[in-house]
C-alpha cells in the first residue's frame, strides 16, 4: 500500500554547465486558529508574490495554538516537518531550510524582507530541478510524474534527500478556523512517498542528470476546482537542513482514484470494562468510500494493542462515493487490564491497491479494569508501573496519567500523577482508577500528596481546576464524590502565569475520610480542567484508620519560612486552627536529619518559632513540620 519513488537510472552527461540560479524555498508553518498568522500572512504573501522567479512558498497548516480542520484532514506530513525543524510557534518560517531572521524574533515570518529573499535566491546551487505534469492510469488509481535533477557542477553531498509535495490553493466562503482567514496559498496536502523523502546519491559529476519517477494517488480532499494545484520537488541536505534547489510544475489537473477507502472511527460498545478475560463481539469500525466509484469490497485488518498479530476480515457492501458504513469486527479477546488499543486498517478497496494510505488506519481505546478486589493497605509511589492502576478518559476527556517527573516528585522521586490543565480546555476530565478494593468495617482514610498552583493572567485574573476522590460500584456508569477541592482551595503554591512544575517545598498532604465508601468499590481520582494549571499527585496510601492531615490543625497556605536564604536564625510562622504539639526537624538534600528536633506546644492563632541554623554548612535543606495530624515540608537555603 506504499507509494513508490523510484530511481530509474537515467545518467546523462552534459558539458560546460555552471552553477544554477536557485529557486529559494520558503516553508511557512501557519494555522487557521492562529491570530498572529492572520495578521502577518498578507505582508508575507505580498513579498512572495512579488518574487515569483526567486522564491517558492510551501505552507503547512499547523495545530498551533489548536488544531483546525485543514490540519486535521491529514496530520502526518505536517507533524513530520514540524518535528524536523523543531517548530516552536506559528507563524514560523524557514527559507532554504534556514531560520528566517535573527535575534529574539528569529523564525517569525515578520522578519522576512526583500533582502532575505534576494540573498536566498542568490545562493549558489550545483543543481537544477524540473518537475513534469502528472499522467494518470485508466481508473485514476495512480499518477506518475518525473523529477529531473541536473548537476551543474561536480558535487559530493552526503545525506541528501529529494522531497516531493502536492500543494493546493484553498479558498473558503466562511473561515474554517477562528482567525478569520479564508484564503490559503500553496498549502501542502500530501508528500510522496512520505515527508521523509527519498535518499539521493551523494556523488555527481558536472552535467550528470538523474531522473526520478514519482507514483502516488491524489487524496480525496484535494479539489479539482481549486484555483491552483502544483507539484513541488526539492533537494535537502539532511545534515544541515539546507535546501539546495527547488522546482515546481505549473497548475496541474487532477484525477482521483476510482477505488479508495478510509477508516474514520473505531468504536467499542463501551469504553470502560470491568471484566477480564472478556470476549468482545461488538466493536465497530466506520468505513468511508473516498474513491469515485461505488465501493463493494475491502479487506479490514485489526489487532489488540500495538504488537498483537493482525487478523483480517472482509467487508462487502454497496457504498456510494463519499458514503460511510459501520462494520462489526469479529470477536476480540481481552486478557489483561489497562488501556487497550483496538487498531485496524483498510486495504484493497474493490481489490485495488490503495496508495492513499494516510487515512487507512484507525484506533479505539478500551479501558479494562481488573474485577478481582485487593485488600488494604493499598499504596502507590508511582515509581514503578502498575497495570492495576488505570488512567481513564471518558468521552471527550483526557486520562489522569502516571508521568516521569525527572526528580520533581515528592522527596525528589521520578514519577507521579500529572494532569495538564494548562493545555486542556475547561471542562475536560480524566480519572486515575485504583484497583478494585475490599474495604473492612470501621474507619478508613486515603492519604496523598498534592502539588498545584492556579494560573494567573496578565490582568491578574486567576483560573483554577478541580480534583476529586470518587468511587463507583457499577463499573463507572456513575461516580460518587467523597472529597473535592478546586481553584484556590486546591492550591499548594502561589498563582503563576507559567506552565507550573511541582516545587519541592509545595507538596502538601491531603487525608480523606473513606469510612462510608462501600467495599469492593472502584476508587479514583477525578480531575476536571478549568484551563488553569497542572495538577500533580504523589505517594498515595489507602489505609485503615482515621484521616490525619496537617490541614486539620494548620491553616492552608499560612506557613512562612524566612529569611530565605538564611544565615543564622530561621523564623517559622503559621496559623494554627487547633492547639497541638508541633515538632520541627531539618533534613539535608540526602534526606538525613542534621539538627536535633525542636518541639513546641502551639496555641490557636498565628504562632511562630525560631530555629538556630548557624552550625549548618551552606546548602539546600528541608524543614519538616510535624503534627499529630500529619506533616508538611518547606525548603530553605543556608548561606
Amino acid at each position: 500500500m506504499k507509494r513508490s519513488l523510484l530511481l530509474l537510472g537515467t545518467f546523462l552527461t552534459l558539458a560546460g554547465v555552471s552553477n544554477a540560479q536557485k529557486l529559494a524555498l520558503y516553508e511557512e508553518f501557519s494555522g487557521e486558529n492562529c491570530a498572529p498568522c492572520a495578521a502577518l500572512n498578507p505582508a508575507l504573501m505580498t513579498l512572495i508574490n512579488a518574487n515569483p522567479s526567486k522564491v517558492l512558498l510551501l505552507k503547512y497548516q499547523s495545530p498551533i495554538p489548536s488544531a483546525g480542520s485543514i490540519y486535521l484532514t491529514n496530520t502526518v506530513f505536517t507533524d513530520n516537518r514540524m518535528g524536523y525543524y523543531s517548530v516552536p510557534f506559528a507563524p514560523y518560517g524557514r527559507i532554504n531550510g534556514k531560520v528566517v531572521g535573527t535575534g529574539s524574533n528569529a523564525g517569525n515570518i515578520s522578519m522576512t524582507t526583500q533582502a532575505i529573499i534576494d540573498g536566498a535566491a542568490a545562493e549558489a546551487s550545483n543543481f537544477t530541478i524540473a518537475v513534469s505534469n502528472p499522467t494518470y492510469n485508466a481508473d485514476g488509481q495512480t499518477f506518475t510524474a518525473t523529477v529531473t535533477v541536473t548537476a551543474t557542477a561536480a558535487n559530493t553531498t552526503n545525506n541528501l534527500k529529494l522531497r516531493f509535495a502536492l500543494a493546493e490553493e484553498l479558498q473558503y466562503a466562511t473561515a474554517p478556523g477562528s482567525n478569520g482567514e479564508t484564503h490559503f496559498q500553496n498549502v501542502v496536502r500530501q508528500m510522496y512517498p512520505n515527508a521523509d523523502g527519498q535518499t539521493v546519491d551523494a556523488a555527481w559529476t558536472a552535467g550528470q542528470v538523474r531522473t526520478y519517477t514519482v507514483t502516488g494517488s491524489i487524496p480525496s480532499y484535494v479539489s479539482a476546482t481549486a484555483p491552483t494545484r502544483m507539484f513541488v520537488a526539492f533537494l535537502q541536505n539532511e545534515t544541515t537542513k539546507e535546501v539546495l534547489q527547488a522546482g515546481k510544475t505549473g497548475n496541474i489537473t487532477i484525477t482521483k482514484p476510482a477505488a479508495d477507502a478510509s477508516i474514520t472511527a473505531v468504536t467499542p460498545a463501551t469504553n470502560l470494562l470491568c471484566q477480564v478475560p472478556a470476549a468482545l463481539n461488538n466493536i465497530t469500525t466506520t468505513i468511508k468510500n473516498t474513491g469515485t466509484a461505488t465501493l463493494t469490497t475491502a479487506t479490514v485488518y485489526y489487532r489488540v494493542g500495538t504488537s498483537g498479530a493482525w487478523q483480517t476480515a472482509t467487508w462487502n457492501g454497496n457504498l456510494a462515493a463519499g458514503a460511510t458504513a459501520n462494520f462489526t469486527l469479529p470477536t476480540i479477546n481481552i486478557t489483561t487490564p489497562g488501556q487497550i488499543a483496538i487498531q485496524d486498517s483498510i486495504a484493497l478497496p474493490n481489490a485495488k491497491i490503495d496508495l492513499n494510505d494516510y487515512d487507512n488506519k484507525g484506533a479505539g481505546t478500551l479501558t479494562v479494569l481488573d474485577a478481582n478486589a485487593v485488600n488494604i493497605p493499598l499504596t502507590n509511589s508511582f515509581e514503578t508501573a502498575n497495570t492495576s492502576w488505570v488512567a481513564y478518559a471518558p468521552a471527550n476527556g483526557y486520562p489522569f496519567n502516571r508521568a516521569s517527573s525527572q526528580g520533581l516528585g515528592r522527596n525528589g522521586s521520578n514519577y507521579m500523577l500529572y494532569y495538564p490543565c494548562f493545555n486542556l480546555p475547561a471542562g475536560v476530565s480524566g480519572y486515575q482508577i485504583f484497583p478494585k478494593t475490599t474495604l473492612p468495617a470501621g474507619a478508613k482514610a486515603l492519604d496523598f500528596y498534592l502539588n498545584y498552583a492556579q494560573y494567573i493572567d496578565q490582568n491578574g485574573q486567576t483560573s483554577g481546576d478541580k480534583l476529586e476522590v470518587v468511587y463507583s460500584t457499577d463499573c463507572g456508569t456513575s461516580w460518587t464524590s467523597v472529597w473535592s477541592q478546586q481553584e484556590a482551595n486546591l492550591a499548594t503554591a502561589a498563582p503563576t502565569g507559567s506552565n507550573y512544575l511541582p516545587a519541592a517545598d509545595k507538596w502538601q498532604l491531603r487525608s480523606i475520610d473513606m469510612t462510608n465508601v462501600p467495599t469492593d468499590a472502584y476508587i479514583a481520582f477525578r480531575t476536571t480542567s478549568g484551563y488553569g494549571n497542572n495538577i500533580f499527585v504523589d505517594d498515595v496510601n489507602l489505609r485503615v484508620g482515621e484521616p490525619t492531615a496537617i490541614g486539620d490543625v494548620v491553616a492552608e497556605n499560612s506557613i512562612k519560612v524566612y529569611p530565605n536564604p538564611v544565615v543564622n536564625e530561621l523564623n517559622v510562622e503559621m496559623e494554627m486552627t487547633k492547639a497541638t504539639k508541633v515538632t520541627f526537624t531539618v533534613m539535608n538534600a540526602l534526606g538525613q536529619e542534621v539538627m536535633a528536633p525542636v518541639a513546641q506546644n502551639m496555641s490557636n492563632g498565628v504562632q511562630s518559632t525560631k530555629l538556630d541554623v548557624t552550625a549548618l554548612p551552606a546548602g539546600i535543606y528541608f524543614l519538616n513540620i510535624v503534627t499529630p495530624n500529619g506533616k508538611t515540608q518547606q525548603k530553605f537555603v543556608k548561606k
